[in-house]
Parts: C-alpha cells; sequence; structure tokens
C-alpha cells in the first residue's frame, strides 16, 4: 500500500525504471525535482477502502493534481485499487488515461472538476467494479 495522500503534489509523478519493482509488485516513484512530498498521513484500517488488497493501493487523495496521464500509470498493470479523490483533476476523461491499469478493480475520482462527457471514459478498464465519480462538478 503506498499512501501519498495529503500532500502538495501539483505535477506528474514518473516510474523510477531502473529500480523496477519492490517486494509484491510495489513500485519504487520518484518525484520530479521540486515536487517534493511531504511527510506520508499515518495508515488505519479505516483510510483503506474495503475490498482492495493492500500490495495493489495506490492512494494520491488530497493532493493538487490537476489532470492524469497515462505516464503516471505506466508499469502499474497490477494496481487494484487507486485514489485520487479531492484533487482538482479538471480535464475531460476520454479513456486513454487508465490504459495501462488493466488489473484495475477501484477507482476513486470523487471530489473532483471532471468534465464526464465521454461515455466510453472507462470502457479501457476490464476488471473494474467500483467506480466513485461523486461530487464531481465544473
Amino acid at each position: 500500500f503506498v499512501d501519498l495522500s495529503d500532500n502538495r503534489i501539483s505535477g506528474a509523478a514518473r516510474p523510477v525504471a531502473a529500480l523496477g519493482e519492490v517486494d509484491s509488485g510495489v513500485e519504487v516513484w520518484q518525484w520530479p525535482r521540486g515536487l517534493a512530498p511531504g511527510p506520508l498521513a499515518a495508515v488505519s484500517s479505516k483510510d483503506f477502502m474495503p475490498s482492495c488488497n493492500l500490495n495493489f493501493t495506490l492512494d494520491l487523495s488530497r493532493n493538487n493534481l490537476v489532470t492524469i496521464q497515462q505516464e503516471m500509470f505506466t508499469r502499474l498493470s497490477r494496481l487494484q485499487c487507486l485514489r485520487l479523490s479531492h484533487n482538482s483533476i479538471s480535464q475531460a476523461v476520454n479513456g486513454s488515461q487508465f490504459v495501462p491499469l488493466t488489473g484495475l478493480r477501484v477507482l476513486d475520482l470523487s471530489y473532483n472538476k471532471l468534465d464526464l462527457y465521454h461515455g466510453r471514459s472507462f470502457t479501457e478498464l476490464p476488471q473494474l467494479e467500483a467506480l466513485d465519480l461523486s461530487y464531481n462538478s465544473q
């Protein structure tokens, strides 16, 4: 489980390809210069999404993310749960953003400013079981 919530991350993260994967599929990430995340929040059981395997969960909620780019999720095909809630994501979700996440089962995009015009936005997620789009408005 990687919890990067409640930071001031405002750019796109990129995976460190040279380090590859660490134990149980958890990947090591390097943040672009100038985007040093603050201390990680304490993790408790109430913070976890109910059916998520902790080894395959990424929490980027409560940051300053404005866009979602496909490159953010390169080599994360085994990720099962992704939390992007309480950000400032205001782009049109057209379907290409989540292509690498073929194993994603739970996606939380609540409390953003998403444009949900595209009817096929989440068809690239064949394993998706739960999608939270609540409280999205311009």
